[in-house]
């Protein structure tokens, strides 16, 4: 179990029963289970092994360490023509899942080098490499008035790597420009005009610390099938075999795409000719 803390000690099978998890409806796959903000310790495993354990005694070894550290992450800014930013984070914390977890960086990073390789960019764009919701704390901690004041739009980059549905979720005020953005490229971009569409009420990821009360950033969410809604999400089974794909990868990155593109594009005209301009000079006045 991730975070366990270190462990030496004999027991029964009857005691390490209440240490151990697994999916009795999924007897193959190993859960993703954590323990960090609770001292204690414990084994994931399969149903299929765990029904194998026979009567006895078992010597119980967790070689861990609990120590006062620091949390790294990583962060990009890429200039543009104005100061004002589209923000984008993504969580680099449990690399052991596929579509949970490394399809979000993995995008991320292409998002990042097409960014990088246009000649002009409109807006500038900061794109952070955090651990899930720790992370985003830590940083908010950081710069979120500094985000207040400058960013336009942003977007939360996670499960975007199967080639099952499109999905997005809002930010919690559900009006921002990120949300129209969203919506419109996955049902007018990606010619999917059935995506799975979910409430603020299905948060899970770090957009319930970039939208919370007093943050409220313009953060939501374009995702293929959303966290908790495929059945290997949290276990072992995440993986390239059974969820993501490069067509699900590519779905994501163009999907993603196509927002930072309309983002790029989207202005508000401004009146340069006061009263009615003159048509008939421009080819515009019917002759007859």
């Amino acid at each position: 179990m991730g975070y366990s803390i270190p462990v030496q000690k004999t027991v029964t099978l009857e005691k390490l029963q209440n240490h151990l998890h697994s999916l009795p409806e999924q007897p193959d796959a190993i859960p993703y289970i954590t323990s960090y903000y609770k001292e204690r310790w414990g084994f994931c495993l399969t149903q299929n092994a765990r029904n194998k354990l026979i009567e006895g005694k078992y010597n119980i070894v967790i070689d861990s360490r609990l120590f006062d550290g620091i949390l790294n992450y990583g962060e990009l800014l890429i200039k543009g023509q104005s100061d004002k930013e589209v923000f984008i984070s993504t969580y680099i914390c449990h690399p052991s899942m596929a579509n949970n977890e490394l399809s979000g960086p993995t995008v991320t990073t292409f998002l990042a080098k097409w960014l990088m390789e246009q000649s002009s960019l409109n807006y500038s764009y900061r794109i952070i490499f955090i651990p899930e919701t720790i992370g985003s704390i830590a940083y908010l901690s950081q710069n979120y008035q500094h985000l207040k004041s400058n960013a336009e739009a942003g977007f939360n980059i996670s499960c975007v790597g199967d080639n099952r549905t499109y999905s997005y979720l809002p930010s919690r005020r559900g009006n921002t420009i990120s949300d129209a953005v969203a919506k419109h490229v996955l049902k007018w971009m990606m010619w999917y005009p059935e995506y799975d569409s979910y409430s603020w009420s299905h948060r899970g990821s770090d957009e319930r610390q970039y939208c919370a009360p007093g943050i409220d950033l313009p953060v939501a969410s374009i995702m293929r099938t959303k966290y908790g809604e495929y059945p290997e999400y949290h276990t072992s089974l995440d993986d390239l075999e059974n969820v993501v794909t490069p067509q699900g990868l590519q779905g994501g990155f163009e999907a993603l795409k196509c927002a930072l593109q309309i983002l790029e594009k989207n202005v508000i005209p401004k009146m340069q000719v006061y009263c009615e301009p003159q048509l008939g000079k421009r080819g515009l006045y019917p002759k007859k």
